[in-house]
């Protein structure tokens, strides 16, 4: 489609990419036939493209400069004018389950045919993408960055279709979300609440988990974007991010505990109790050990239990005189509805911003983009 858009006839497409052209005829056809919709006008000036092929070829041409890059990995930049998208899949999924067996059994296929696409790639590219060690098969470096230009360059092909769906007027597509604590419990359901009243069809889908697996199924384009507390540091390459807002911490405890309603609680009655901390490595467990060796603790008092969790540490606060500090915003709900208490104790220079990160290439298409507009309005209201 690129070609033909590029070149302006099916004959000089076909000599572009070396392939016959009633064999590119027929591919035309079949892609305007699954879409019910002209992508190219025919004339004597050669083929345009229409509106909806202009939606089409951007997406196709967004993936097959990522099958580019891809190709860079292993010195072929044109590799993927060589390997079918059959070959792309079983190589993604042999790097993603972790051998040729998982792979088969994830795509249904044999394994001596998922061995055999993963091989004629390594052929073509000259280099070997998979090696021998003492944990079994396992992907090279250079496998694994061709793969995650390969998911890139997939999605971007499903994309195209899901883009001409959506100007047809019947919107679909994904909506992939990863979540951090922080968003879990009032801007993403409330946003997701207002976008399936927009986009009733499509079926978002929310992961949770810690920040180095979801960033790094962001930058597989497994996941559209990501919700949470932003980095200062260490940000991964590739990746951008947006600020929505900055929430402050709070100290919480359960209804009943020691210190609700006393007001001006000083640092030594904070040390009399014991503590549900941050994750190591969330943002706030940097302020949480600031503040904690700051107290003089008894040595009677429990150590901190240490948890990433929301419902773990919910639990643990329910059943305990423990207490922890939490985003003011992910907490709102459980204090309204009367399941936790803010004890009066100032945390001072504890906002962070909480915003979005998303792949700096990455093109939204228009639930996605909707998605985003909503959740500005949110988090807009919740300030």
């Amino acid at each position: 489609m690129v070609a033909v858009a590029d070149q302006g006839t099916l004959s000089a497409a076909a000599r572009e990419i070396n392939l016959s052209q009633p064999a590119l005829t027929q591919g035309v056809a079949r892609i305007e036939e699954d879409l019910g919709t002209s992508l190219f006008r025919r004339g004597g000036g050669g083929m345009i493209p229409t509106e909806a092929g202009q939606l089409f070829i951007l997406r196709a041409r967004r993936g097959v400069e990522f099958l580019r890059r891809g190709g860079q990995v292993v010195g072929r930049p044109h590799l993927y004018r060589m390997l079918s998208v059959g070959q792309l899949r079983s190589l993604v999924a042999a790097v993603e389950h972790g051998g040729f067996r998982p792979a088969a059994m994830r795509l249904g296929r044999e394994a001596s045919t998922i061995s055999r696409a993963c091989r004629e790639i390594e052929h073509q590219a000259g280099v070997e993408l998979f090696e021998n060690t003492s944990s079994g098969l396992q992907p090279t470096k250079q496998a694994n960055e061709f793969m995650r230009f390969a998911k890139l360059a997939m999605g971007e092909f499903r994309q195209a279709v899901h883009d001409v769906r959506g100007w047809q007027g019947a919107p679909e597509g994904r909506l992939a979300i990863g979540c951090l604590p922080m968003a879990q419990t009032h801007i993403v359901p409330e946003a997701l609440n207002r976008f399936s009243h927009d986009y009733p069809r499509i079926e978002p889908r929310v992961v949770d988990g810690y920040y180095d697996s979801l960033t790094r199924g962001l930058r597989r384009g497994d996941l559209d974007i990501l919700l949470g507390a932003l980095r200062t540091r260490d940000l991964p390459e590739g990746l951008v991010q947006e600020a929505l807002f900055s929430d402050p911490l709070v100290v919480v405890a359960r209804p009943g505990h020691p210190l609700d309603g006393v007001a001006g609680v000083d640092g030594g009655a904070l040390a009399r109790h014991p503590w549900v901390a941050p994750r190591a490595g969330a943002p706030s467990r940097r302020y949480f050990d600031k503040v904690l060796s700051g107290l003089s603790i008894p040595a009677d008092v429990p150590a901190p239990v240490e948890t990433g969790s929301h419902t773990v540490m919910r639990g643990l606060l329910f059943g305990s005189d423990r207490m922890a500090m939490l985003s003011r915003l992910q907490v709102s709900r459980d204090i309204g509805l009367g399941l936790l208490v803010q004890i009066d104790h100032p945390l001072p220079d504890s906002a962070r911003p909480i915003g979005i990160t998303h792949r700096e290439d990455w093109l939204p298409g228009m639930p996605q983009a909707r998605f985003l507009e909503i959740l500005r309005e949110v988090t807009a209201a919740a300030r």
